[in-house]
């Protein structure tokens, strides 16, 4: 009868995975009425197997496998200019914390920063060109015993003569950058720009093995094919062996390589661009790969090899351009990409491209979360880029800035990787007003950041204490409205139960905090047997606290949402949930809503399962409220409750505040499912409004 009592209603169990149908439930449970014990013990084994088939099928088509891989999150207020006027950036943390840039400045240039690139040195160059060529593409590496080399791609101009040829050279400096070496000979091609070399980049192997990777069309005189080739080096980058072939697509133009090694030091991948795929139509972005035991023995990768791969997984439509790619491996493992790209660009030609980066996993696949770091106008293009790894992760995109057909300067912004969003234990002064001694999570409620990409600034973050969630918004925007039907706000979603589902759930809750100081409240619940749910407005919204403060450029929101209204009696410490967070931006002429990368949320299907993680860190006590006017026992898997009073909500509840499972309905009696070694509580809504919370252990 308690198993009966537990599903004739629909039901949620844990982290909101699994709903179950009554009338399935009530035609078994009659079945079972009518069925001998005899038949039951000979059949035992196929009933049971009919009983999770029948559970099987109640479980949610539309719940997905979570996505938990690295987003970055641009900073707006860390851009800054390094070279004015420069092209083909690269940057490296030196040994001794400082960065270095390199440059095309008439020349190779360099810059320090000893601030994390707050600020900048005043450019040195540490080659100039000599008569009748250009100094092109500077890379740049420290080897482990602190030797800092440079290369470069000296290139001749025009009228083409035999003696001036098209090569690969470094430079060293073993003093930190002080001085440098004079040129050091790498490679030489042909002397006619169809029969060049092209963009070095360095690596060096765990073995002091120093390797230099450039574009080649040496070989390739009667033809417009090009492959990948690669130089090495023992002694430094003192001197160099003759190259041997990388990568080659035949009739196609494998080009700008850029090396890594994977954290785990299995293979050797090398970024490229390649124009050959079939039905791509222009150069995308791929990786070409070896493992390090082999290190290229066994010879260059051609058009048909399985270690030829696309970056994308999600593949730009045809005719996207991705090209001048550049790779870097982060502190987790995990891979970032960088390219220039016509994807949402009025052109694909090059004077039109912006600079795009993606993340990858461990093994430098399936990239995504593709965003663009200084989202341009399509008044200005953003071409040669590449991105650097600082400090304890931070990514740092460079780009060569400028108006189509004008000269370029490099520019740089920080963009910090997050796969969790985070909150810290403290209790913040809900006022409307963000300050810097606010007690949010990060420096100046600054945890992420959302809509730079169509030029909007909005820094969030988050705080939690034993009774409250508190979230924070600074909105940029010039031209705040505040009278409309749908007014200038933010969006804040919960997946409290983690429950990665396409639609709305039990366990899901939205609120919309408009700028004009009101605010809406949602929770998702399911409906039918199809694994469906929809939003329902939620009208008792006391004891959540909204502040808002409207200057003349910008909005803040504070607000406070007690954790009852979101389905918890206490801080939910160090449990998996969900979250999204999306900003409403509103013209004279039309409304655009600015999210989370990939977070794939539309008004009536919000995918929970792409949004970021959430977690609480520190430490949140739940109170143990003793009480004697509720009568709790437990028969078998069986939680059974009663009172002498109508209970309008029970709801089950983990010790660590996680919600199991929540009914509602009047009535003096209740029962729940529990499993063995549970520890929780069982919280009661009388039908009073009392409240009363008992601590179970099975």
């Amino acid at each position: 009868t308690s198993t009966y009592s537990f599903y004739k209603r629909e039901s949620l169990t844990r982290r909101g995975q699994i709903y179950v149908s009554a009338p399935i439930f009530r035609y078994l449970y009659s079945l079972a009425l009518i069925s001998s014990t005899y038949i039951i013990m000979k059949f035992s084994k196929l009933v049971i197997t009919l009983l999770i088939t029948l559970y099987a099928l109640q479980i949610s088509a539309s719940r997905k496998e979570a996505y938990n891989g690295l987003r970055i999150f641009w900073d707006p207020y860390s851009k800054c200019t390094i070279f004015e006027p420069g092209n083909y950036a690269r940057m490296i943390q030196l040994q001794d914390g400082r960065l270095l840039a390199t440059a095309e400045q008439s020349g190779i240039a360099i810059s320090f920063s000893d601030d994390l690139g707050k600020n900048w040195s005043t450019p040195v160059k540490i080659a100039s060109a000599p008569s009748g060529y250009f100094l092109a593409v500077p890379d740049i590496v420290q080897l482990n015993d602190g030797t800092i080399i440079i290369g470069y791609n000296p290139r001749p101009t025009k009228p083409y003569s035999t003696e001036r040829k098209f090569g690969i050279r470094c430079r060293r400096s073993t003093d930190n950058g002080a001085t440098w070496s004079d040129e050091i000979f790498i490679f030489d091609a042909q002397h006619t720009f169809n029969d060049g070399c092209w963009e070095p980049s360095f690596l060096e192997l765990p073995d002091g093995e120093l390797q230099c990777y450039f574009a080649n069309e040496n070989d390739y005189t009667s033809s417009n094919e090009q492959c990948i080739s690669m130089c090495r080096s023992f002694d430094k980058g003192l001197t160099w062996e003759s190259p041997v072939k990388v990568s080659f697509r035949a009739n196609s133009r494998d080009g700008m390589p850029v090396p890594i090694l994977l954290k785990d030091q299995s293979e050797i991948v090398v970024g490229i661009e390649d124009n050959g795929w079939p039905g791509r139509g222009n150069f995308a972005m791929t990786t070409v790969r070896t493992t390090l035991a082999d290190n290229w023995k066994s010879g260059y990768v051609d058009a048909k090899s399985s270690k030829r791969n696309m970056i994308f997984e999600t593949i730009p439509e045809v005719g996207i351009v991705s090209a001048a790619p550049y790779l870097r491996v982060l502190p987790s493992g995990e891979t970032v990409a960088s390219y220039q790209g016509s994807e949402g660009r009025i052109s694909s030609d090059i004077q039109y491209l912006d600079m795009f980066v993606e993340t990858g996993n461990k093994n430098a696949r399936n990239f995504k979360a593709r965003t663009r770091p200084f989202a341009l106008g399509n008044d200005l293009h953003a071409m040669w880029n590449s991105v650097a790894v600082i400090d304890t992760g931070i990514v740092v995109a460079l780009g060569s800035i400028g108006e189509p057909n004008k000269h370029n300067h490099i520019e740089m912004i920080k963009g910090y990787p997050k796969r969790v969003i985070e909150a810290n234990f403290s209790t913040p002064a809900i006022d409307g007003a963000i300050s810097s001694t606010d007690q949010y999570t990060y420096k100046n409620a600054r945890q992420i950041f959302i809509g730079h990409e169509n030029g909007k600034k909005c820094n969030v973050d988050f705080a939690f204490d034993n009774n409250y969630l508190y979230f924070c918004a600074r909105v940029v925007d010039s031209d705040i409205y505040t009278d409309k039907v749908d007014d200038d706000g933010v969006t804040l979603s919960l997946d409290m139960l983690n429950v990665c589902d396409v639609y709305p759930q039990t366990g899901m809750y939205k609120f919309f905090f408009d700028a004009n100081g009101t605010f809406t409240f949602k929770e998702g619940k399911p409906y039918g047997t199809n694994g469906g749910g929809k939003w329902y407005d939620v009208t008792d919204t006391d004891g959540i606290i909204y502040k808002n403060t409207i200057k003349s450029f910008y909005y803040d929101v504070e607000v406070a949402i007690p954790w009852s209204k979101i389905g918890c009696i206490s801080a939910p410490v160090n449990n998996a949930m969900r979250i999204d967070i999306s900003i409403r931006d509103r013209s004279e002429s039309s409304i655009a809503e600015y999210s989370i990368v990939d977070t794939e949320t539309t008004s009536s299907k919000p995918n929970s399962w792409a949004w970021m993680e959430f977690r609480l860190n520190g430490t949140s006590g739940i109170s143990k409220i003793d009480t004697n006017d509720l009568n709790t026992y437990i028969s078998g898997d069986s939680l059974q409750i009663s009172s002498n009073i109508n209970i309008t909500t029970a709801s089950l509840f983990g010790i660590d505040g996680r919600l199991i499972n929540k009914q509602d309905g009047l009535s003096r009696e209740y029962s729940f499912l529990i499993k063995n070694n549970f520890t929780g509580l069982i919280v009661i809504v009388f039908e009073d409004g009392t409240t009363k919370v008992k601590k179970i252990i099975k």
